[in-house]
């Protein structure tokens, strides 16, 4: 065996970060952008710089490019020059600073504001919601207005799909609520509401979302997620959470107010907080994991959270939380202690910032994990870092893609928890694969330069980085169970860095995705140490068992030592005889890598095995070539296949992988 702890289910996790890349717009159901008609301020220099490309750029052409990434600003239709519009700030507003005010001095022509690229399905209901009052906020003694609510062919205003009028009796502003009915239409429409000649209205915090949502989900959101399987999902950043008041992502959804992506530029409106991120990992019985807001929160509001989340309703916070539906705990175990936290604090300040939200923390609940980051500027210090804060958190991050920096952690932390009777593991809370195996660039910023003239962007979508990220995966089961789990990043959009891509039209799994749906659901536990097949380079294989041995800690007589063989039909191969451990497995799983473009076949022999397979199911992912791609033009460009093998030779079986593959090979005795 290489490891003493059996490989943690965890490492397969990804991450969401509000904010940024059109990732919650894209899994949440809302399909209207900026619905509190708020002052949007423009994406900043950091997600330029992420993309290599400058604001003068248009994104539309790049090749990850989808309807998801649209933003669609409101309007007056042009047809009727006497409409004034308004949004004037801190003025006649309900939600967030501003509303929209639609003043209709034209004689004859009606008024409509509209927003364009809104994607409606055939036979499903959407539900309105939205806050009127007739323009002058709290006058009672004005005349009630007709506002029309519709669906339209885009920009067909004469053509409506569906309309719905509703009265607005004054100027105080009330919640008003319309069925929309499309019927046997399918695609793109306007969505609008419009006034009659002579009349004008404030409205402010819509939402208009389909009946068939997921508890707020979309529904082929939660279907791919599924097939895929991610174990652990980390939420609310990244970079969005050291700016995150979590309390503004609680309540009643059209009471919570909309905010400024403080790192990123643009406009985040709060419609998933905590108890919808909760019901995503339910519905795809994933384990939530919270970044608590350290460089600009504070403790105290830290422990708030925690209670909201995991304190029982008789409590302060879990009654807030039973007034917003949830009355039994949402039972939330692990927490990191913020993001890229060198943004603020020196590596001392640090730690004695974790021991001050530690002791706050698990006051509320002490049964809690709490993930103290250890990475780039921190790294160097880790055992200084550790001397402070150790007996206090559970979980270290370093954010190294590397074995041998990994590896380096692990020995500090054994040697600590050796020395205090702690057990504190490690784990990556946010991670790429290399572009370059050869030579990663990573930096602890999760950035790396393109080796050629591609973009980041255009080789994260492709097969060979989808093969490099199974390769990293490889890496993290060797570090066994001490290694608890690990945070792709990201879920999904994100300019083509995800496992999923969530159109307006389409929700689909990409190129990486695939590799995940592969890996995720491994009963591998145990990784064998194997042969490294030095006679055929481009082919890289790994091994292990769900098998537990009997006593990890006995150390093992060479002598006797039951050995897995790995040969291929080249000649000479190179073999060696690993250390197994293994008491009679009945099951043997084997990942192999080929970044050839042959077909080479795999040869193990396992005649010195307790293990005598009668069967093997075998399951692959695939490109035509390294550069394939699934976009939204061709969703099917890596391909999956699956075949159950009945074994003729069970001590030497052989099997044939296909060129650029991912094959999970499941050897199973009974």
């Amino acid at each position: 065996m290489l490891t003493e702890k059996g490989v943690s289910p965890l490492i397969y996790g990804n991450f969401i970060e509000l904010g940024l890349g059109r990732q919650i717009e894209g899994l949440w159901s809302e399909k209207l952008y900026n619905a509190s008609f708020e002052e949007v301020v423009p994406l900043k220099r950091y997600m330029f710089d992420w993309l290599g490309k400058t604001p003068e750029d248009t994104l539309s052409h790049e090749k990850w490019w989808h309807s998801g990434y649209e933003v669609n600003d409101w309007y007056v239709h042009p047809s009727n020059e006497w409409v004034m519009p308004a949004s004037n700030r801190y003025w006649n507003f309900h939600h967030g600073l501003q509303a929209a005010i639609l003043q209709n001095d034209q004689p004859a022509r009606r008024a409509f504001l509209a927003q364009d690229g809104v994607w409606i399905n055939k036979s499903v209901k959407l539900l309105f919601r939205g806050y009127f009052s007739n323009g002058i906020t709290a006058d009672t003694r004005l005349q009630p207005v007709a506002v029309t609510i519709g669906l339209y062919p885009e920009k067909q205003f004469d053509n409506p799909l569906v309309e719905r009028t509703i009265t607005i009796p004054d100027g105080i502003y009330r919640e008003f609520s319309v069925e929309l009915d499309p019927g046997s239409y399918s695609g793109r429409t306007t969505f609008a509401i419009s006034i009659s000649p002579g009349t004008r209205v404030a409205a402010d915090g819509f939402s208009l979302m389909p009946l068939n949502a997921m508890n707020g989900w979309r529904p082929e959101v939660i279907g791919a997620l599924k097939r895929i399987h991610v174990p652990m999902i980390r939420f609310p950043g990244g970079c969005f959470a050291s700016f995150y008041d979590w309390r503004e992502g609680v309540g009643p959804r059209l009471d919570r107010q909309p905010v400024v992506s403080e790192y990123w530029g643009g406009i985040e409106e709060n419609h998933a907080g905590t108890v919808e991120f909760i019901e995503l990992c339910r519905l795809i019985e994933s384990v939530p994991f919270l970044c608590v807001n350290m460089l600009t929160g504070t403790a105290d509001r830290a422990a708030d959270w925690v209670a909201y989340c995991n304190a029982n309703a008789e409590t302060r916070m879990g009654a807030l939380r039973k007034q917003h539906g949830y009355p039994e705990p949402l039972g939330v175990l692990y927490w990191e202690l913020d993001n890229e936290t060198y943004r603020r604090f020196g590596w001392e300040e640090y730690a004695r910032r974790c021991v001050e939200f530690s002791e706050a923390m698990k006051k509320v609940d002490p049964d809690i994990k709490l993930v103290m980051v250890g990475y780039w500027k921190f790294n160097d210090n880790l055992r200084d870092m550790l001397n402070i804060a150790g007996k206090y958190i559970d979980v270290i991050t370093d954010r190294a893609t590397s074995e041998a920096d990994l590896n380096r952690d692990l020995d500090i932390l054994r040697e600590y928890n050796q020395q205090n009777g702690t057990a504190i593991t490690l784990s990556n809370t946010e991670w790429l694969a290399p572009l370059d195996w050869s030579k990663s660039t990573i930096d602890a910023l999760n950035f790396q330069k393109s080796p050629d003239q591609m973009t980041l962007q255009e080789h994260e979508i492709s097969w060979n980085y989808a093969m490099n990220t199974a390769r990293q995966l490889l890496l993290f089961q060797r570090l066994g169970g001490d290694f608890e789990f690990a945070s792709f990043n990201n879920l999904a959009n994100t300019w083509g860095q995800n496992i999923i891509e969530c159109a307006k039209d389409t929700v689909f799994i990409s190129a990486v995705g695939k590799v995940f749906e592969l890996m995720s659901r491994s009963r591998l536990r145990w990784v064998l140490k194997t042969d490294t097949l030095k006679n055929l380079p481009g082919v890289i294989i790994q091994a292990g068992t769900s098998q537990i041995p009997n006593n990890k800690s006995q150390k093992t007589n060479s002598k006797s030592q039951k050995t897995n063989k790995l040969q291929t039909s080249n000649p000479k191969p190179q073999t060696s005889k690993p250390d197994t451990r293994n008491p009679k497995p009945d099951t043997l799983i084997l990942y192999v890598l080929n970044y050839r473009s042959d077909t080479p076949e795999i040869r193990l022999d396992l005649s010195e095995m307790e293990i005598i397979p009668k069967l093997a199911d075998v399951r692959s992912v695939n490109g035509a070539g390294p550069l394939s791609a699934n976009t939204v033009g061709n969703q099917n460009q890596i391909f999956t296949s699956e075949e159950k093998i009945r074994i003729k030779n069970p001590g030497k079986p052989t099997f044939l992988v296909r060129p650029w593959s991912v094959t999970e090979i499941t050897l199973i005795q009974n």
